[in-house]
């Protein structure tokens, strides 16, 4: 007779694990625009692909983007003019760059200068880089 009070409330018990189990594995999964490591991008070897982050208004910090894997990808800070940054308006340009076939992860990252570590991170792209 015990056991016949007690089943109901295992029976819950396990319900509401299930329930969280299915909820937890569904807010694991990545969205359409990216990943769990960033937003994704995909280029074809040769294609160069401008992306813009706005800057603080500070000019004591610096942006920087860089590539994990420089054989696969290539990022420069865009220039204008007579070699003058872009930038100084409150935004700065980078250009992407597919160099081979792979896939690399590119970091934007914001720090003062002389300060230790690399910085903020801004914004993460992993690049797929194709074969045309």
């Amino acid at each position: 007779m015990n056991n016949q009070i007690v089943y109901p409330h295992f029976r819950q018990l396990y319900t509401l694990m299930l329930a969280s189990l299915v909820a937890l594995a569904g807010a694991c999964t990545t969205s359409r625009t990216g990943t769990a490591n960033g937003q994704t991008m995909r280029l074809s070897v040769g294609d160069i692909r401008e992306v813009s982050m706005t800057t603080r208004a500070d000019t004591t910090w610096q942006l920087t983007a860089t590539s994990d894997n420089q054989e696969v990808v290539d990022v420069s800070r865009k220039t204008t003019g007579a070699g003058m940054v872009s930038g100084a308006t409150g935004s700065a340009a980078f250009l992407i760059k597919g160099v081979t076939a792979g896939t690399a992860k590119v970091v934007f990252t914001e720090k003062q200068p002389g300060t230790d570590g690399s910085g903020r991170v801004k914004k993460t792209y992993v690049v797929t880089v194709t074969s045309k």
